[in-house]
Order: structure tokens, then sequence, then C-alpha cells
């Protein structure tokens, strides 16, 4: 079923995260997708088709930002890597997401991220 929608982070979209649903009990496969430039995604199950099975599933909301540091390291840019997102929503058991997809889709999931603690 299409499963569409939104990841904001202090209310502005949030380019580039990867969005991961687990099932929250047994069986159904998850399904992923990465946002756009306006946080918005579509949830895919299988490589071939848009959608996820309908179900109730734990969210988690990933992102990495490569950051230059100064100097030089093995011939290259020396960087770092930091998270784009607070590590919180990094994995669907802490990250306190959850999303029901109905038999019909749903397209507007909204996942509102806070960097508050």
């Amino acid at each position: 079923m299409p499963a569409t929608g939104v990841v904001t982070l202090d209310g502005k979209p949030v380019d580039g995260a990867q969005v991961v649903i687990v099932p929250a009990g047994d069986g159904k496969n998850g399904a992923n997708a990465v946002t756009d430039a306006s946080g918005r995604f579509a949830l895919r199950a299988y490589p071939e088709k848009d959608g996820a099975i309908p179900g109730d599933y734990k969210v988690q909301v990933s992102k990495t930002v490569e950051v230059k540091l100064p100097g030089k390291l093995d011939g290259g840019d020396a960087v770092r890597f930091d998270y784009g997102v607070p590590g919180k929503y990094t994995t669907a058991d802490k990250s306190g997401l959850k999303v029901t997809i109905p038999e019909a889709g749903i397209k507007d999931i909204k996942l509102e991220l806070t960097s508050a603690k």
C-alpha cells in the first residue's frame, strides 16, 4: 500500500535521511526510504514497487553528515562523520516513533523529530 510522509527536525525538513520501518510484532517485511530536500519520503518494502505492507511498525530515522577537518589524513582530506539527526532516533527500539500502515495505505506520515533532550 502507498506509504508516504515527511521528516522534520525542529520543524524544518530533513534532506537525505534514511527512514526505516521494522515490524512491531512478528512477520511482515519492513520498508525503507530516503527523504528529499523537502523532507518527503515514499516507503518501499520491495525494490520493484513503492509501498509498505499494512501493519504496525517501529521507526528509525538516521542521517550521516560529513564534516571536513583541518589538515590531511592518508593523502586525503581529514573528515569526521556526525549524526544529522539526534542519535536517539537512529534505533527503532529507542526512537519512540511508531506508524500504522492501514490497508488503504497512508499519505501523511509525520515524523517530527526534535533536538531537545
